[in-house]
């Protein structure tokens, strides 16, 4: 083994080493989260949730979160129960949208979409928009904005050709606070939408032409 190769391997080993510790301690502090339940009926609840997302592959964190923020609002074990449940779901539709790549912040984001509304089809089209990056931002953006009474579907078609144009996570941002002003201050939602998405569009460079491939 030449020294080149013992050293990318004393790295990858060391690498390795590194994520299993990042684990181990994410888990620790998890089971402390759970163990400072102290209502046993919504702690066994928990347990057994956590135990069915890790065994069909869907991330705890969000499930967790969204446990801890039913205790803080007192709320029952069946009621929480019923939204980790339904939380699981949208987390499993979000991992069969965004694919196997997609991150714990991503699919949380792809997770809140659904939940708000936003069709399949546009999570699909903003992950073929950005298929080596990110889309948190993106969807976190367009999640509020329905939330806030933007149509599902002009909402995202804005975030798309934002997207298409090259946005940014800052400029996206800086639209969706621009938008809450704005309906703040009175106007619509949609009209919001329109008046800041066109002013960033405008600043943007025009699409890439389209190519015979994308012609087909």
């Amino acid at each position: 083994m030449t020294f080149l190769n013992m050293r990318t391997t004393a790295i990858t080993a060391v690498s390795a080493l590194i994520a299993l510790s990042g684990a181990s301690l994410g888990a620790q502090q998890q089971d402390a989260q759970i163990t400072a339940i102290r209502d046993d009926a919504i702690r066994t609840v928990v347990m057994e949730q956590l135990t069915i997302a890790r065994e069909r592959g869907v991330p705890s964190e969000p499930l967790l979160s969204k446990a801890l923020e039913g205790v803080a609002k007192n709320a029952t074990s069946a009621s929480i129960r019923s939204a980790m449940s339904a939380l699981q779901k949208r987390l499993s539709r979000a991992h069969d949208l965004l694919g196997a790549s997609a991150t714990v912040d991503e699919l949380s984001a792809g997770a809140d979409a659904l939940y708000v509304g936003v069709p399949d089809k546009t999570i699909t089209l903003m992950r073929a928009a950005a298929p080596r990056r990110s889309i948190a931002v993106e969807l976190g953006v367009l999640t509020e904005l329905v939330a806030r009474h933007v149509a599902p579907k002009k909402a995202s078609q804005m975030i798309l050709d934002l997207m298409a144009r090259g946005a940014t996570g800052a400029q996206l941002t800086a639209l969706n606070a621009a938008v809450q002003s704005d309906v703040a201050a009175g106007l619509t939602p949609e009209a919001a939408l329109e008046r800041h998405g066109r002013g960033i569009l405008s600043l943007l460079p025009p699409p890439p032409p389209l190519t015979n491939a994308n012609h087909r």
